[in-house]
């Protein structure tokens, strides 16, 4: 099952900051998000186009999960080699797509850690 599938996602930064949140349909896919995307496995997915690690917030209340990625704009929006201004929403799109059935989930990150 895609994460688009049970969640919207949205992007955004601040400074050399990328914001990246999730908002689930409901409480069964919010405790399934908060399973399977942990630090690691959103830092690892993410680290294809953003480099360093991701923090993660759990906002339950509103079926959220907000990830923060602190070093991912070098030097600022305007600053930064990445191209384009818009190019945060690549990024919450590569967690939408995600599949995060457990098999699939550790199936493709393993296959991602090795290309």
């Amino acid at each position: 099952m895609r994460i688009g599938d049970i969640a919207v996602g949205r992007a955004g930064d601040k400074g050399d900051m990328l914001d990246l949140t999730l908002v689930a349909q409901d409480e069964a896919a919010y405790q399934l998000l908060s399973k399977a995307l942990t630090t690691k496995a959103v830092a690892q997915m993410l680290n294809k186009v953003v480099p360093g690690p991701a923090l993660r917030y759990d906002l339950p209340g509103l079926k959220a999960l907000k990830f923060v990625m602190p070093e991912a704009l070098l030097g600022g929006v305007y600053a930064t080699l990445r191209p384009g201004l818009h190019w945060q929403k690549a990024a919450v799109w590569l967690l939408l797509d995600l599949d995060i059935e457990p098999k699939t989930l550790a199936l493709s990150l393993s296959v991602d850690k090795a290309l």
